[in-house]
């Protein structure tokens, strides 16, 4: 009797092990490199290390431009001492990018929840590109080193003659100039020294929704390295049951957010910080919070609001100009119907800038509106949303710190979750500079004008405190100094 295609073994069954196996080996094969990543940087970052790589090549490379004027030529081998030194502290740099790139491509191809590769979110292919243009960097100026002590030592130990020295003399000083470039440039940052999250340093923003809906959860997660952003995702879903009856798992990680930058700004401490977490979650939750071994614990949680306050200041300081507000019960908070507030970065790069528009509608009721955003010279030159803000209650006094019913934390909770916050990408025709305005208007249901705000940035081609490569320097070094401030 022939079987039914039901009775047939099927390798891609919910309970067959197909592939299970490559995917064990897999995170075996993570661990042990990460084994060898943790050692060689451990080794590349020791207290002083990255100072004497730096000072012993510009030290022989400056011998190299006395020796090739005629100068000091008997200290020669003096300086062929110091370019293998300097070969000898760049192995473990070098040693530590290769691990590094070969953990970052293993564990992007690992799957989230046995489904899909890592290798599927955006910004994967910034993280191996940086990774690998990092090795390439790592291996020239190691090569230089020792072909920069090789040329030197000829000149040392040959009789070269007076134009082959000079040659030989020129050959150094190029090879040593070069490595020193390249020893200025990688030694500002050494890339997946944290042990939490080692991509996230190398993660920029790719693509993001123009509106927030949950403001501060959606805002983080954008700004996750696609490892992270997968555990992040995992965590969350994990919450099911450990949030109150009141919460669902994303207002509860919402408001802990919420509190944590509070927390941040000193208007709560940790004492409230944990009572306030205990609102939304249950025991099993604060467990894992209060737990330095959780992925996402108040220790890591604290270290990636830091890195998402690093790359984007400007929708923090809208909430702190609205906290600021509900403290001070200011009139556009507590009088007008419609609150329009935003905030663009003072100087862009790369003819690029995020401008942040938070709306609250007072008014009573749900409307359409339609904001204008009109950037001099953008492209687009002009854009017009249709918008449906949700009714929000409108404060009737300034709030307090602790006040029951009017609890600063209660008041700014309400009004981040019901009002509207757009993240618009903005664009420049490539090379220009200078000042340029960028207007937002909002028109009421009528189409009657009700609030008008001009504001300016600058472009700029050169550095720029808030472009992307200086974001990502200070999203590391922020996330670097909670993680000492948390160990001390």
């Amino acid at each position: 009797m022939v079987g039914t295609s039901s009775d047939l073994p099927n390798p891609y069954g919910d309970e067959s092990s197909f592939g299970q196996s490559s995917e064990s080996a897999l995170v075996k094969r993570i661990k042990i490199r990460d084994k060898q990543r943790l050692l060689w940087t451990q080794v590349t970052t020791v207290p002083g290390s990255g100072l004497a790589r730096i000072l012993v090549i510009s030290i022989a490379t400056s011998l190299t431009a006395i020796f090739a004027y005629g100068y000091g030529q008997k200290y020669i081998g003096f300086g062929v001492i110091l370019f293998i030194l300097q070969a000898a502290l760049l192995l473990p740099t070098l040693l530590a990018s290769t691990f590094a790139k070969m953990s970052a491509r293993d564990r992007l191809q690992l799957k989230v929840e046995g489904k899909r590769s890592m290798e599927a979110y955006p910004g994967v292919e910034r993280i191996i590109n940086t990774l690998h243009e990092r090795t390439l960097r790592e291996r020239t100026r190691f090569l230089c080193a020792i072909l920069a002590a090789g040329t030197l030592n000829s000149v040392d130990n040959f009789d070269t003659g007076t134009v082959l020295e000079s040659i030989l003399f020129g050959l150094t000083l190029f090879f040593g100039i070069i490595a020193l470039l390249n020893t200025f440039q990688l030694e500002s940052r050494i890339p997946m020294t944290d042990s939490d999250f080692p991509l996230l340093s190398l993660h920029a923003p790719t693509t993001h929704h123009s509106t927030l809906d949950r403001v501060l959860s959606d805002l983080v997660v954008a700004h996750l390295d696609p490892e992270t952003a997968g555990s992040w995702d995992d965590w969350v879903n994990g919450l099911e049951n450990k949030v109150r009856s009141n919460q669902t798992p994303n207002s509860a990680v919402e408001h802990l957010l919420r509190v944590l930058h509070l927390n941040h700004l000193g208007l709560l401490d940790d004492e409230r910080l944990v009572s306030e977490s205990k609102r939304v979650f249950r025991v099993a939750a604060i467990d894992d919070l209060n737990n330095e071994d959780s992925k996402f614990c108040f220790r890591t949680l604290r270290r990636i609001m830091a890195h998402t306050r690093a790359w984007q200041p400007g929708l923090f300081r809208l909430i702190d100009r609205l906290e600021d507000a509900a403290l001070r019960g200011h009139s556009s908070l507590i009088e007008s119907k419609w609150r329009l507030d935003l905030d663009i970065p003072p100087r862009c790069s790369q003819g690029q800038g995020d401008l942040f528009v938070m709306l609250h509608n007072h008014s009573g009721k749900t409307s359409q509106v339609e904001v204008d955003i009109i950037a001099a010279d953008g492209e687009p030159h002009h854009q017009t949303l249709r918008l449906n803000p949700p009714s929000s209650r409108q404060p009737k006094k300034p709030a307090k710190m602790g006040e029951e019913g009017n609890d600063i934390v209660d008041v700014l909770g309400k009004l981040i979750d019901n009002c509207l916050v757009l993240w618009i990408g903005l664009a420049w025709p490539k090379g220009s500079t200078g000042s340029k305005p960028v207007q937002v208007n909002l028109r009421g249901p009528n189409g009657e004008t009700v609030s008008s705000y001009v504001v300016r940035t600058t472009l700029s081609s050169g550095f720029n405190p808030e472009g992307a490569t200086e974001k990502m320097l200070d999203a590391a070094v922020a996330v670097r100094r909670i993680a000492i401030s948390v160990s001390d």
